[in-house]
């Protein structure tokens, strides 16, 4: 198996808190990002004044060629908790796949 090492970015944007938020909540479907097949909201409740959500995502994404023989750009499932939280202006997401794990593990966090 081929371990990834791990890496963080910081993006800045020059933009309201709320319009970053408002942008990350509405991003999808968007014709720019067709590899996004569905997007669910399957849980979603306020606990101490912070949204916490759970969404489902079905994506697909070009294979290289050599991994055409593993993989065959079928969708893959993808969930995606975040932790909204509006007196801190706090958005904290993690995203990872729960399908194709034997071929490869995504996990991503931002926040």
């Amino acid at each position: 198996m081929v371990t990834a090492s791990q890496c963080t970015t910081e993006t800045v944007f020059d933009y309201s808190w709320k319009q970053v938020v408002q942008a990350y909540w509405n991003r999808y479907p968007n014709p720019s990002s067709t590899h996004v097949l569905t997007e669910d909201t399957i849980e979603r409740e306020v606990r101490d004044g912070k949204l916490y959500s759970r969404r489902l995502l079905s994506k697909t994404n070009p294979v290289p060629k050599w991994g055409k023989r593993f993989y065959n750009n079928a969708p893959v499932r993808i969930v995606e908790d975040s932790i909204l939280d509006p007196k801190n202006k706090t958005l904290v997401t993690f995203t990872r796949n729960i399908g194709f794990k034997k071929i490869m593990v995504s996990a991503k966090e931002s926040g």
